[in-house]
């Protein structure tokens, strides 16, 4: 266990630590880039909708990560729903950053996406809809 403690700091705070690090290194050198694609990116910009720009504008590295901004939860899925989920994020962030040229984050687009759709697929249902649902998961 002493492995999960090193120096004094937990797996969290090592974590966070290299995760900041990581994104002080990114901004550091987003701005010491030069303005080498000043064209294509004004091209790529006209092209995008105004749905990706409100998403661009959240996917930009900010001062806060999605830990701070949002509340942990945690669950447990069966091994062929993680499975299904990861695929899932994997093909829709492919697509969307593909199309949009934009960053599509687990924590910050996917998983808020799973929460709401499912969520609206789940309201209305009477006790035996949720009973048949789950007896086919």
């Amino acid at each position: 266990m002493s492995g999960d403690e090193d120096n004094g700091q937990s797996r969290s705070e090592r974590l966070r630590q290299r995760r900041q690090s990581r994104d002080d290194a990114s901004q550091t050198a987003e701005t010491e880039k030069p303005s080498q694609t000043s064209e294509t990116s004004e091209g790529s910009k006209t092209s995008k909708t105004p749905e990706a720009s409100k998403i661009s504008e959240t996917s930009k590295p900010s001062a806060s990560s999605v830990k701070e901004e949002r509340i942990g939860t945690y669950m447990y899925l069966a091994e062929s729903q993680k499975k299904d989920v990861d695929r899932l994020y994997n093909v829709l962030k492919a697509d969307f950053e593909y199309e949009y040229d934009v960053e599509f984050e687990k924590n910050r687009h996917f998983f808020p996406l799973v929460v709401q759709y499912g969520l609206e697929g789940l309201d209305g249902l009477d006790a035996s809809e949720v009973k048949d649902r789950l007896n086919s998961v």
